[in-house]
């Protein structure tokens, strides 16, 4: 399998929008507008392609701190774990700092990296601005006088090129168009390097702590799952390939969690039928984070089918017996399992043998396939042995 690094980060980056609660393409509107003006000041291919991967990854730290330093802080150490240029991790850790000394780590003027003063005036203007409708004269003007108010926080280099840049009128009919990941493609032009399995590993555990630690309730469950999965697909005679796939996907399977409120995610007692439907659409939005990456085409089942029931029964597709596919099947079976032995908000772990009570009494229902719950519970059994 290979993975072109910028699918995989422009995918991801949706499911920071999603953590942030923004809409979902404040992190390619930063980057769109951040490598715009890179180009309009004539920075190196190199340093754009930097640019924009610092941009699409700038809030990778927010989601489990409203601190605006500890974010900048744990973006940082996050992307120093990635298979990417640690020269990112430094434009990310500054991209707030402000050219008059006023940002987080009251850096003044050139002391701030030249990429992260671009994405500091990119990230405002789209706080400000990236979820507006009507692109108008009287938006054009709201525009001009944000720049005036604001030009203080920015070198005026930038200032300068900022204004040169939205005279030309494609860049807002690019910026607030729907088809905005058509203008990204067009406009932006960088090398579709390949990664393995082992790169988009690292990228996969970096997202899965994202999802994670928004609950210590939910602390490391992704992780647990994966190796789960890998332990079970590995004693089932599945291929590397395969082996890889499904831990990928176990690692991402929560992903679209990042959209429900920690209130139903963290409750103490049963959910009502109103949270019940909320907390139901997670595995729509984790198929719809993970579909935008090419070439996860199995990765994004494996990941969204997991509370699929054979009976037709589960959500969100609603999908029975044949429509489920093996592998499928071992997702939601590890899931279940993996969640009766973990600490819940309503509940502590469950003894072994009341979870395989739970787990058969689901493969009478049919909920759950019992073939493969046999070999699962033997494979688990003689690993405690």
């Amino acid at each position: 399998m290979k993975i072109s690094t910028r699918s995989l980060i422009e995918g991801l980056s949706y499911a920071l929008d999603v953590a942030e609660k923004s809409y979902f393409s404040h992190s390619k509107h930063v980057a769109y507008l951040s490598v715009m003006i890179a180009m309009e000041l004539d920075l190196p291919k190199e340093q754009q392609e930097e640019l924009y991967y610092a941009a699409l990854l700038h809030d990778i730290g927010a989601s489990n701190t409203y601190l605006i330093q500890e974010h900048c802080e744990v973006g940082r150490d996050i992307i120093l774990k990635l298979p990417i240029k640690s020269i990112i991790a430094e434009y990310v850790y500054y991209h707030h700092e402000h050219y008059d000394g006023t940002g987080p780590f009251k850096l003044k003027a050139d002391e701030i990296p030249l990429p992260s003063q671009i994405i500091c005036i990119a990230n405002l203007f789209d706080t400000k601005f990236g979820s507006i409708e009507t692109l108008n004269l009287e938006t054009l003007n709201e525009i001009n006088k944000w720049i005036d108010s604001n030009h203080e926080l920015f070198k005026p280099e930038i200032v300068e090129t900022f204004y040169r840049l939205i005279e030309k009128e494609y860049i807002f009919l690019d910026y607030f168009t729907h088809e905005f990941n058509n203008v990204l493609v067009k406009r932006i032009e960088i090398i579709r390097n390949n990664i393995g399995f082992e790169d988009v590993k690292l990228f996969a555990h970096a997202f899965s702590q994202i999802i994670d630690k928004r609950s210590t309730f939910t602390y490391e469950h992704s992780v647990g799952i994966s190796n789960l999965v890998n332990k079970i697909t590995t004693q089932l005679g599945y291929n590397y390939e395969i082996q890889n796939k499904m831990y990928i996907a176990a690692l991402l399977h929560d992903i679209g969690k990042l959209v429900i409120s920690n209130d139903i995610i963290d409750k103490k007692g049963k959910l009502d039928e109103e949270e019940r439907y909320q907390i139901n659409k997670h595995t729509y939005y984790t198929r719809w984070i993970l579909e935008q990456i090419e070439g996860f085409g199995d990765i994004t089942n494996y990941a969204s089918n997991h509370h699929e029931k054979l009976n037709g029964n589960g959500y969100p597709l609603h999908l029975a017996e044949e429509q489920i596919s093996e592998l499928d099947r071992v997702m939601a079976i590890c899931d279940v399992y993996q969640a009766l032995t973990e600490d819940r908000p309503y509940r502590t772990k469950m003894p072994i043998d009341k979870v395989w009570s739970i787990i058969n009494e689901m493969v009478n229902n049919n909920d759950l396939d019992g073939n493969l719950v046999g070999k699962i519970k033997t494979i688990l059994k003689e690993a405690i042995i």
